[in-house]
């Protein structure tokens, strides 16, 4: 029996949080020991087959036997064949859920309804191969390029002071960077299970998202820097070492794992580093006014 309302919506916008920070953090691939997990292609669980997860990012979920727990889709849509049974969640973002007479859901139906995710997300996972794939890389690139460049050129100030203090106090930005996330995570599954947290969840991923991407341009400019120092151009503007930085990124972006975790490291840099700032300047300001 499908169960709707408040929780339904919790379980939606949680299922969309755990993908979406896999994506973020680790690189597309196949999960064994008893998931079937894939990003960029579809799941199918045979009948006879018995799985703990099925998930696929960027396809759909077919199910003809048993998922004892949830059954998630991203992109896609989930299939569920007269013998199916899940014994928890079935979860489509982006797609449907569609169910044969005699298939047995235990859990929740929940569709996040969101236009052009099942057309875009595959882009990501497609074949490297194809000019297609190239072409989006390239223009996602592009605009973050540009938006990083326009956003150095009107707030030159944060930047140069989150890249000087990662520079300066590298340990208390790693510090800062695991409370943060220490914090974050907690935090997040509080706002998800209280009804007055609920409208607070978008304005917790917007300065979230505000904070990785204020750290990881400002990460980029400190790499263009050492770049620069390298090649004996000390004398760049800040505009010129975000681009070199962020160029040097995406290039390094493409080394299978390393990339991923260069990439993660400056993320969680940058974020540490966007705290570590925010707090210092803060305190400061109270040392340089007191009452």
């Amino acid at each position: 029996m499908v169960r709707e309302g408040k929780s339904t919506m919790k379980k939606g916008i949680f299922y969309m949080f755990a993908v979406i920070l896999s994506i973020t953090l680790f690189r597309p691939g196949n999960v064994i020991a008893n998931d079937k997990v894939r990003f960029g292609g579809d799941v199918v669980v045979d009948e006879g087959t018995e799985v703990k997860d099925a998930v696929a990012v960027g396809g759909s979920v077919t199910v003809n036997g048993k998922v004892r727990d949830s059954a998630v889709a991203v992109g896609g849509s989930v299939i569920l064949g007269r013998n199916a049974v899940v014994g928890k969640d079935v979860v489509s973002v982006g797609g449907a859920v569609k169910q044969e007479q005699g298939s047995k859901i235990h859990g929740d139906v929940v569709e996040v309804n969101i236009p052009g995710v099942s057309a875009i997300i595959p882009f990501f996972f497609e074949d490297p191969s194809s000019s297609w794939f190239w072409i989006f890389k390239i223009t996602i690139f592009l605009g973050f390029l540009a938006l990083a460049v326009l956003m150095v050129a009107v707030l030159p100030k944060p930047f140069n002071l989150i890249s000087s203090n990662v520079q300066q106090n590298l340990g208390k930005v790693i510090l800062w960077a695991v409370l943060g996330l220490v914090v974050l995570i907690p935090l997040a599954f509080f706002l998800l299970i209280s009804i007055v947290g609920i409208p607070l969840i978008p304005l917790e991923v917007f300065l979230v998202g505000i904070a990785f991407l204020f750290g990881y341009i400002a990460i980029a400019q400190l790499i263009g820097d050492k770049i620069a120092a390298l090649v004996k151009k000390p004398a760049l503007g800040v505009i010129w070492l975000t681009v070199m930085g962020l160029l040097a990124l995406w290039l390094i972006g493409w080394v299978p794992f390393l990339g991923s975790l260069v990439k993660a490291t400056v993320i969680v840099l940058g974020f540490g580093g966007v705290l570590a700032t925010l707090f210092t300047s803060r305190k400061r300001v109270q040392v340089e006014n007191p009452l």
